[in-house]
């Protein structure tokens, strides 16, 4: 079974996803960063906020596709980015992917994802007289 996902959010400022799925689930794409609103060249995104639920004694790890070594490893119930020790997960180029061990035997994880640089964030071409406005 694979990953089944559905975008709640997509804004000038985030990306929200609500995903669930199945135990040894491999590199499944979470958060579809190059296709999200507004992404221009090598969009980029950190991960702010995860609340997740993992059932089974196993572990989702959540990671970027181009950079591995900024995993977040999650299990049990709990939230990760809202404490003062963990910290914002950014910089890399590419979406946003998870792996389930074979423990896993269901899991529900909510991520949000900022929007960092490689957004038109509100910034639109006025073609009437050639300015830029921003848009809030």
């Amino acid at each position: 079974m694979t990953i089944t996902t559905t975008k709640l959010v997509d804004t000038t400022a985030h990306i929200i996803v609500n995903s669930n799925g199945v135990g040894s689930e491999t590199d499944q794409l979470l958060v579809d960063v190059a296709n999200s609103n507004e992404a221009s060249s090598e969009p980029k995104v950190s991960i702010a906020n995860i609340a997740y639920e993992i059932l089974g004694t196993g572990d989702v790890t959540v990671f970027f596709k181009n950079d591995t070594s900024k995993e977040i490893i999650i299990n049990g119930r709990g939230n990760y980015g809202l404490k003062p020790n963990e910290e914002r997960i950014k910089a890399p180029i590419g979406d946003i992917l998870l792996t389930s061990d074979s423990n896993v035997t269901k899991y529900n994880v909510v991520i949000e994802a900022q929007k960092e640089s490689g957004y038109t964030n509100g910034w639109y071409s006025n073609n009437t007289n050639n300015r830029w406005y921003l848009w809030c």
